[in-house]
């Protein structure tokens, strides 16, 4: 008897805006779900590809670049005819995402982490962005990481009212549980005493994430620890940090975190700072967009975030307070301090039921599946 030809595993090309990108929740769970899928994802970034061993021989890592020069070498190449769908995060590759997918007739979907619109408009030529756009329009489906963002994603893309969209947190759908042991490690490490209580700020460290309210805070109120894990600082920034004399109350995180390790850390936290002043739309509708304040309240560690729409659930869920201004931001370090216990168990109810309910990632997986269906 003649055995069955064996069927080709399908292929997806996934492209990021940056290597760092690699494990990051939401691409995190994109390449999981194709993985889940039957896929074989390859994912494409500029400069040095980072190393995909984390997912298994499943995922391959290649080099691109998002510029009319590496299109006008690469965007007719074959290899592009082995793929069966097109993805990537936003906004720089969602262009060559859309030119591939449309010359090789294959479907495509985008994440759609940045919208790039008022004083957030970002450097590339509205060519560039022009193609962006219709990119995300002719995507069988987009993501965007809170509800608030839908309509402002539709209005930016000029997506149909009908376009599917499909909401998922900027967040692990499998968060690594928090340790208490970690915990106690980290603060011996950090040089910070076990009962103190500490405020963080992850990732991007300036005026508008509050930058400036967690320094004064830590002047005035001399009880107060701090952790720092910054991104995409000056040398100066890091300079200015080391000599504010409070090397007995602040810890300076100078090398990058992984994803994970970031999220195994924020264990050792007390209170995480969501502050976004920013005045351009993607600010002010962050909500779960926001990496680090899923991050926070995932791992039990109470928010003090900018009063915006998108942030109610914080005070709903009464695992954070909003915050107009710097006199209500030290009013809601005291606040904190004095609820801690209570808050902490009500970050792990809001994670559940309105950041990550059930239903997040086998909707997004479901609309990943529906591609290969059709």
């Amino acid at each position: 008897m003649l055995s069955s030809p064996r069927r080709r595993q399908p292929k997806a090309a996934h492209f990021l805006l940056v290597p760092e990108l690699l494990y990051s929740p939401p691409n995190r769970a994109i390449i999981e779900a194709l993985l889940s899928c039957g896929y074989g994802v390859h994912v494409f970034s500029p400069g040095t590809p980072a190393d995909p061993s984390g997912y298994g021989s499943n995922v391959q890592t290649h080099r691109a670049e998002y510029s009319n020069r590496w299109l006008s070498r690469h965007l007719l190449d074959p290899r592009w005819w082995s793929f069966d769908c097109f993805s990537g995060t936003s906004e720089d590759p969602l262009a060559v995402v859309g030119l591939l997918a449309a010359l090789n007739g294959k479907p495509s979907f985008a994440l759609v982490d940045e919208i790039k619109s008022g004083a957030y408009r970002g450097n590339s030529p509205e060519r560039w962005k022009q193609l962006c756009r219709w990119a995300m329009r002719r995507a069988r489906f987009t993501i965007v990481n809170d509800d608030s963002r839908v309509a402002l994603l539709k209005d930016y893309a000029g997506l149909a009212p009908q376009a599917d969209v499909v909401v998922y947190p900027g967040c692990f759908h499998q968060p690594p549980p928090p340790d208490p042991a970690i915990r106690s490690s980290l603060r011996r490490r950090w040089g910070l005493p076990e009962q103190a209580l500490v405020i963080a700020s992850s990732g991007a460290f300036n005026l508008t994430a509050g930058a400036d309210w967690l320094v004064q805070a830590l002047q005035e109120e001399t009880s107060l620890h701090a952790v720092i894990q910054p991104l995409a600082v000056s040398p100066l920034c890091l300079f200015l940090l080391q000599r504010l004399g409070l090397d007995a109350r602040l810890y300076l995180q100078q090398e990058r975190l992984s994803w994970q390790e970031a999220w195994q850390s924020a264990v050792a936290l007390d209170i995480g700072l969501a502050i976004y002043t920013n005045p351009a739309p993607q600010f002010q509708h962050m909500g779960t967009s926001s990496n680090r304040l899923c991050m926070f309240i995932a791992m039990g560690v109470p928010v003090i975030a900018s009063r915006q729409e998108s942030f109610h659930f914080i005070e709903e869920y009464d695992c954070g307070v909003l915050v107009d201004n710097y006199d209500e931001f030290l009013a809601a370090i005291r606040h904190i301090g004095q609820n801690l216990d209570r808050m902490r168990q009500n970050c792990y109810r809001c994670f559940g039921e309105y950041i990550m309910p059930p239903e997040r990632y086998p909707r997004l997986r479901q609309a990943i599946a529906s591609i290969q269906a059709t």
